[in-house]
């Protein structure tokens, strides 16, 4: 009912619109449960009577981002192919409403994207605030976790078909990049680590594989990674790179790769893949200067060795290191530090001559449009993927939320976010489905706009709908839509 005063002095534009958004998301919650109900018949008169018994109604509601629409559905008792007797609900079966706590796939996909980008408690408001429905932080909490389950559970899926040779992805490349890092979360309650060492965290690990850079526009001297593809979650070293294996799998044709360029920070696990054909590690460039910078205090002295560094002079900068380590014998602080990059570089040398400048790789002709350039977009990934909504503040995780929400980043990443969701529901309506429930929606629509029969004593004076044959504003076009569903007589102006 919209009840506006206009003697009120406040009224403005916003509250307006506001008000009319309720209306017509409140009128169109009724419609719905109108179909529904009206589609439930429909099964009800249709169904094989001898296989499905009626046992009545039960009154239910789905949260949508239109509001809560509230109906009645039939539940029927029938026996299964096991011989048992169970309850079902053939509405539920006929449009595939699987649901997760009566909450929508649309309404799941907004609060998705939402957590995405900002908290639970934030994600939930933005909800109430971007349509006529109301969630707590709490419930956009579980539909993180029931989506987040659900993708690992597809990831079982599909290592198991990798490990039987079953998993063919259509993409082809002759060369693929893979980059490879991990990032710290603090822990909390039972899943938080003991220790000084650990200092209450965890290393979540993710994975990105890519196949070349193009430009991010034509004429753009920006570059961007090409058909991207990630991976993310708690795991050991080797379930991470059964999954690694099992994504890039999925997404391209693993026959027609020929070498893959894994670019990392030197970590044990990171290096998994290392002796089998045609997989070649490389130390992150980051990570290389990085090093540099923290262990070696004169400014001259690390530009000097980055420098080398980068013309992939392994030998070289080892010698160097050497050399600083005897100038510098006398200071025992500056001397564990040059130790210590010592040690982390002869760990990794076979990795600090860049791809490009290594004789043993053979790099393929790039296809058109694709450059290979230098790898090193470790760190980007991460704050991107993980960190910018996962390491922001003061934020502690469990161990199970951290690694659900890890998994929707990631397909985000990857540009798949809304596939799983939608593999999740099996929102797939065939086409005669559609035909007969557009047939109930047309029957109910002429019962709404049947003629009524004359009253002996009252006559119902009729006219035409307002603005008829005038230009249409997008204000005309929503009060002939208000008007459609509601009495004039309902609509309170005072």
């Amino acid at each position: 009912m919209l009840d506006i005063s206009l003697n009120e002095n406040e009224i403005n534009f916003k509250d307006l619109e506001a008000e009319i958004y309720k209306l017509v998301c409140e009128e169109a919650c009724k419609i719905m449960a109108q179909i529904l109900m009206k589609i439930d018949d429909m099964l009800l008169e249709k169904r094989d009577k001898k296989e499905y018994r009626c046992k009545g109604k039960k009154h239910t509601n789905i949260k949508t981002i239109m509001g809560t629409v509230e109906f009645d559905k039939r539940i029927y008792e029938h026996i299964n192919s096991e011989g048992k007797k169970e309850y079902v609900y053939l509405l539920d079966e006929y449009l595939k409403m699987d649901t997760i706590g009566h909450i929508s796939t649309n309404l799941i996909e907004k609060v998705v994207e939402n957590v995405t980008e900002m908290s639970y408690r934030e994600a939930a408001k933005n909800i109430e605030s971007l349509t006529n429905q109301s969630i707590s932080h709490t419930t956009a909490w579980n539909i993180i976790q029931k989506v987040g389950e659900k993708k690992a559970e597809l990831e079982k899926q599909d290592i198991k078909l990798f490990k039987e040779n079953k998993l063919r992805g259509e993409k082809e490349t002759k060369i693929l990049f893979q980059e490879i890092d991990g990032l710290w979360l603090s822990m909390q309650g039972k899943d938080r680590p003991k220790g000084k060492k650990s200092r209450g965290k965890k290393e979540i690990k993710l994975a990105v594989a890519y196949d070349g850079w193009v430009k991010r526009s034509p004429g753009s001297n920006e570059y961007i990674t090409h058909n991207k593809i990630a991976c993310a979650g708690f795991a050991s070293s080797k379930e991470f790179k059964e999954l690694v294996d099992a994504t890039i799998a999925k997404e391209y044709n693993i026959d027609e790769i020929e070498i893959k360029i894994i670019n990392g920070d030197g970590a044990s696990w990171i290096k998994e893949s290392l002796g089998e054909e045609g997989v070649y590690f490389q130390l992150d460039p980051f990570h290389k200067s990085q090093a540099v910078i923290r262990n070696i205090e004169n400014k001259k002295d690390a530009r000097k060795l980055m420098k080398m560094l980068d013309e992939g002079k392994a030998e070289e900068s080892l010698e160097y290191i050497a050399k600083l380590m005897i100038e510098q014998k006398d200071d025992e602080k500056q001397m564990k530090k040059l130790e210590k990059l010592y040690n982390y570089l002869v760990a990794n040398k076979e990795g600090i001559k860049p791809y490009q400048k290594r004789e043993e790789i053979k790099i393929p002709e790039a296809p058109e449009g694709i450059e290979y350039k230098h790898l090193g977009t470790m760190e980007n990934n991460i704050f991107d993927t993980l960190a910018r909504r996962m390491n922001a503040g003061k934020m502690s995780w469990t161990e199970k939320g951290a690694n659900n929400l890890a998994k929707i980043l990631a397909l985000k990443t990857s540009g798949k976010l809304n596939s799983v969701v939608e593999t999740y529901f099996n929102v797939i309506i065939s086409e005669e489905k559609l035909a007969e429930i557009k047939e109930e929606i047309k029957l109910s629509a002429a019962d709404v706009n049947k003629k009524q029969k004359k009253a002996k004593t009252y006559h119902m004076q009729r006219g035409g709908m307002p603005f008829e044959g005038c230009a249409m504003t997008n204000g005309r076009k929503t009060i002939r839509e208000i008007l459609r569903y509601k009495c004039l007589s309902e609509l309170k102006v005072i």
